[in-house]
C-alpha cells in the first residue's frame, strides 16, 4: 500500500543517506569486525547538510515563544526530545548536558525542543525542572493527537499542526530523541546519536560536525579520524522502483534463504507442514515496529495451533537488522526474527519473489505451503492478521472474527490504504 504521513502513533522511519561508521571495533566471537551503526549522520530526513532548516517555534518556560531564527549567528546543538514530567530522571535531557558542557567553551548553545507533551504540561515542568538544566528547553505549543487514533484523515491533519510536522512537512519525523548540530544561518550541519551504552564515542561524531561548521576545536577536543569531503556530499535521489504486484493468495510461498542474527540459514521448507505468517518489514520502518507487540501475540496465542511468525527483514542493511534484533528481539520470544541476505538489491525476496512495495506486509501461508492471505501495513488495534489465519484454517473465535471482517470494512472505506511505508521511497541507504 502507500505512505501515509507519520505520527507519534505508529509512524517514525529513520531515513539516513551517505551515512559512514567512524570505527569498526573487534568481535572476538567471530574474529572480524563487529559492524555499529554510524553516530553521525550528513542528513536529517529530507534535510540535508547544508540545507536551511525551517523556523521553528516552540513555547519557552515562561510562556512567551521561542524560534530557531533567534539563534541566528550561534552555532547550536538542538536536541528533539520527549519527556515524561513525572519520571524521576530524564535520559535525553543527559545525553544533551553531556555535548552542551563539553563544547559551551566555544560559544556553541545548545536547546532542547520537547515534543509530544501538553503545553500547560510542559510550561508547569519547565518552571519548576527547566532551571536545573545548563540549557533552554522549549517545547511544542500544539497538544498531542487527543482523538480516535484509526481517524488517519484527522491524525494526519493534526500531525501538519504539530512542530514536528512543520519541520518535516506534514512528513516522516525521526525517532526521538533526535540530535543535530545547526550552523549561524540556520542550516543543518549534520546530525548525530547516542550510543546505548558508553556515550563516549559521540565526541567524536560532534566533533566532526563542529569541525565542519567552521569551530577551531582544541587538540584534546579535535576528532581523530576527520570525515572526508565526500561523506558531506549530497546523493543523487535514488530512481523510484518500478511498481510490483503482490503474490496471489492460492499461490504456492517461494522459498529463498533468510538468516538469523547468529548468521543461521532459514528457509520456509524448515517449517513445512505448518502455518507460518511472513512478516517483511525493516528497522526504518515505525509501523512494522509498532506491529510487532501484536505479532508477538499472535505467535505466542497460537503456537499451539502450528503457527509459526518469521520477521524477514527487507530493504535493511545487515548491520541495523543486528544491532536492533540484537537490542530488541527479546521482547518477541515468539517471533524468529531473520534478513534478507540480499539486503536493498532489487532482488531481494520481498519484492522479486512476493512482489512487495509497501511494508509492513504478512503472508500467511497455509500448511500446503500456499498462500492463504496477507495484511497490508498496520493500525493498532486491529485483528486482520487473525483473520487471515483462519482462512488457513486456525480456529479463532467468533468475536474476533468479527471485529476483523469490520477491521476489513473500515479498510476498503479509506480512500487509500496508507498504514505501509512504500519502499522505493523509504528505503534509502
Amino acid at each position: 500500500m502507500h505512505l501515509t504521513t507519520p505520527s507519534r502513533f505508529f509512524h517514525s522511519f529513520p531515513v539516513v543517506l551517505g551515512v559512514v561508521g567512524l570505527a569498526l571495533a573487534q568481535d572476538p566471537a567471530t574474529n572480524r569486525p563487529a559492524r555499529q551503526l554510524p553516530l553521525v549522520m550528513p542528513a536529517l530526513l529530507r534535510f540535508h547538510h547544508g540545507d536551511e532548516l525551517p523556523d521553528l517555534k516552540a513555547l519557552r518556560p515562561d510562556g512567551s515563544e521561542w524560534q530557531l531564527s533567534q539563534q541566528r549567528g550561534k552555532l547550536t546543538i538542538v536536541g528533539l526530545v520527549t519527556l515524561d514530567p513525572a519520571a524521576a530522571t530524564a535520559p535525553a535531557l543527559q545525553d544533551l548536558q553531556l555535548v552542551a558542557d563539553r563544547y559551551r567553551g566555544y560559544g556553541v548553545e545548545t536547546v532542547a525542543i520537547v515534543n509530544w507533551l501538553r503545553p500547560e504540561a510542559f510550561t508547569a515542568w519547565a518552571k519548576a525542572s527547566s532551571a536545573a538544566w545548563p540549557f533552554l528547553i522549549v517545547g511544542d505549543p500544539v497538544a498531542p493527537f487527543a482523538g480516535a487514533v484509526e481517524d488517519q484523515d484527522a491524525r494526519m491533519a493534526h500531525h501538519r499542526t504539530t512542530l514536528l510536522g512543520g519541520m518535516f512537512g506534514g512528513g516522516m519525523t525521526p525517532p526521538l530523541p533526535a540530535f543535530c548540530v545547526v550552523d549561524a544561518d540556520r542550516k543543518l550541519v549534520g546530525a548525530f546519536r547516542f550510543p546505548r551504552e558508553d556515550k563516549q564515542p559521540v565526541f567524536a561524531a560532534v566533533a566532526n560536525l563542529l569541525h565542519r561548521a567552521g569551530v577551531q576545536l582544541r587538540a584534546e577536543d579535535r576528532p581523530a579520524e576527520v570525515l572526508p569531503e565526500t561523506f558531506w556530499v549530497k546523493p543523487a535521489p535514488r530512481p523510484a522502483e518500478a511498481s510490483v504486484t503482490p503474490i496471489a493468495a492460492g499461490v504456492a510461498a517461494p522459498d529463498f534463504v533468510m538468516k538469523d542474527l547468529a548468521g543461521k540459514e532459514i528457509r520456509l521448507a524448515d517449517h513445512a507442514g505448518k502455518v507460518v505468517v511472513l512478516d517483511f518489514w525493516a528497522t526504518w520502518c515505525g509501523p512494522c515496529k509498532a506491529a510487532l507487540p501484536h505479532l508477538q501475540e499472535v505467535a505466542q496465542r497460537f503456537a499451539d495451533q502450528g503457527v509459526v511468525v518469521i520477521a524477514s527483514c527487507t530493504n535493511d542493511g545487515r548491520a541495523a537488522f543486528e544491532e536492533w534484533v540484537g537490542a530488541e528481539a527479546k521482547k518477541y520470544p515468539n517471533v524468529l526474527f531473520a534478513c534478507d541476505p540480499k539486503e536493498r538489491s532489487p532482488e531481494r525476496a520481498s519484492r522479486s519473489l512476493y512482489g512487495v512495495g509497501g511494508i509492513p506486509h504478512q503472508f500467511v501461508i497455509g500448511r500446503d505451503g500456499k498462500i492463504a492471505s496477507s495484511v497490508v501495513g498496520y493500525m493498532k488495534g486491529e485483528v486482520l492478521l487473525e483473520g487471515a489465519l483462519a482462512e488457513a484454517g486456525i480456529k479463532v473465535d467468533a468475536a474476533t472474527l468479527e471485529q476483523a471482517a469490520a477491521d476489513r470494512k473500515r479498510r476498503e472505506a479509506m480512500e487509500k490504504p496508507r498504514a505501509a511505508v512504500p519502499l522505493r521511497k523509504a528505503g534509502g541507504d
